[in-house]
């Protein structure tokens, strides 16, 4: 069923829909790369295809640009699965179920993966339509760029000649990025120790948070559900409840704001706590909802009898709930050089308890270095002094700012003679290939664009119809523009 038809540019909202339709989160790309193959071998481009399963193919320039700069586009195939707690969707096989709602289109209950969906929708339809006006080009298309730009680090450009790079990563129009944030993930892994109880047991669920992106939207105040199941625990316990902690966790990516979070613990079995904890953890998370009113009206705790499960000996459970307590959370630092920009952040994104050990995943942002990696340091102290482990992965480089951008000039100029308006020039606190790429490729001019898109990484997403055609026939107009 074709939900997108009728919609234009109807050749890039035909690919997007088709893009829907196979699964292809961070991790599971090799199904959208061959895809995307298919696509360029049915065209007779010329491309390649590495272990990774990232693609670059070429193009040849159109008649009368054969002495044109060479230019890249660029964007990433994978997307961030994340779905609400009702839904019965299974990402690793099941087809997104699109909808057009007025100018927006989003996805029943699950993410839409327009980040980056329709950077690659774009490049298919440019790469098959011989009628534009263009420079030679290169198309790069990157895999789980979600999960550390992973995709990006080991892709080989040593084939590839652009000089300029737009990279079509950003979601809002009339924006062009200039600069990024670094980042890292950083793993905390505490031991525990847990024995058998008997008492009541109690499921706690917090969850319909708004959750976001954790680097565009950590600024916002949002509430991280993980972080509040902590928080809860602590307050519960000073509350005069006394239980034992079984289960802690949450969260089904680490740059994701968490929405939901569960708790299990235990008291005494038909005593007075098992009597208040349902009362006096509502009576709490009454007091939590009044602080997120504005940006997480609709979260909900719910508490209810479960089955029993082996609960945290008394040190392990004092460790943990240390932890939750102590660490560090949300925006660390703002830009001193660019007003409201946040410059350095963590975001705790997936909390597990498993039989011997309690792990936390965290997202670390900042646009200078030094920053980044004292995070990483302060968090390794944290853990090692419980007698835990920290370890770090995909750990990429910032994308600084370029004073002396020739297309940066040129796609501001375009954009004001098109719509009449000035282009904003920003950067953001959010990590993007270009920091990776202009590493590989020294010299190379950098602007990131992309169509209006509101909620990613969440349920909630939404890709602006009319500002898709804007954005790209504003692309074709600049790609048209750039003979030297």
């Amino acid at each position: 069923m074709n939900r997108l038809a009728g919609l234009e540019p109807a050749q890039v909202f035909t690919y997007f829909e088709e893009i829907s339709r196979i699964p292809h989160g961070s991790g599971d790309t090799e199904r959208i790369s061959s895809y995307v193959e298919s696509v360029l071998k049915a065209n007779h481009l010329r491309y390649v295809r590495d272990e990774a399963n990232n693609i670059i193919a070429w193009k040849d320039a159109a008649a009368g640009y054969e002495n044109a700069p060479v230019v890249m586009l660029q964007g990433h195939l994978d997307m961030v699965n994340e779905k609400t707690t009702q839904s019965t969707h299974d990402f690793s096989r099941d087809p997104l179920e699109l909808f057009v709602d007025g100018d927006e289109i989003g996805a029943k209950d699950t993410t839409l993966g327009g980040d980056d969906g329709i950077a690659v929708a774009y490049m298919l339809a440019i790469l098959t339509d011989p009628s534009l006006a263009h420079p030679a080009l290169e198309c790069v298309f990157t895999v789980d760029e979600e999960i550390g730009l992973l995709g990006a680090n080991v892709l080989d450009l040593s084939s590839c000649q652009a000089k300029y790079l737009i990279n079509l990563d950003s979601e809002d129009e009339g924006i062009f990025l200039c600069g990024c944030a670094g980042g890292i993930r950083e793993d905390l892994m505490l031991p525990i120790r847990k024995e058998e109880m008997e008492a009541d047991f109690w499921k706690i669920t917090i969850d319909n948070c708004h959750g976001g992106h954790s680097g565009m939207d950590i600024g916002k105040g949002r509430c991280n559900a993980l972080l509040m199941a902590g928080r809860l625990l602590f307050d519960l316990e000073e509350s005069g409840i006394s239980y034992r902690l079984a289960v802690c966790e949450g969260g089904q990516k680490d740059n994701a704001i968490p929405r939901s979070s569960m708790l299990i613990v235990a008291t005494e079995k038909d005593s007075e706590d098992s009597t208040l904890i349902a009362d006096n953890v509502r009576y709490l998370f009454d007091g939590y909802k009044k602080e997120y009113l504005v940006s997480d009206p609709d979260m909900t705790v719910t508490v209810e009898e479960t089955d029993a499960v082996p609960v945290m000996d008394l040190v392990s459970q004092i460790k943990v709930l240390f932890l939750l307590r102590m660490l560090p959370a949300g925006v660390q630092a703002m830009s001193q050089n660019i007003p409201g920009l946040v410059e350095t952040s963590l975001n705790t994104g997936i909390m597990k308890t498993n039989e011997d050990c309690f792990t936390v995943s965290q997202s670390i942002r900042s646009n200078v270095n030094a920053r980044k990696y004292e995070l990483v340091n302060k968090l390794a102290f944290l853990v090692e002094y419980l007698g835990g482990e920290a370890g770090t992965r995909g750990d990429y480089p910032g994308w600084e700012f370029n004073p002396d951008s020739t297309l940066r000039v040129l796609m501001a100029e375009t954009w004001k003679e098109m719509t009449g308006k000035d282009a904003a020039i920003e950067a953001i606190h959010a990590g993007l290939e270009c920091g990776i790429i202009s590493e590989k490729m020294p010299g190379i001019d950098i602007v990131s664009m992309g169509p209006d898109m509101k909620d990613i990484h969440t349920p909630t997403e939404r890709l602006g119809i009319s500002s898709t055609r804007r954005c790209y026939e504003f692309l074709l107009e600049v790609l048209k523009r750039i003979q030297n």
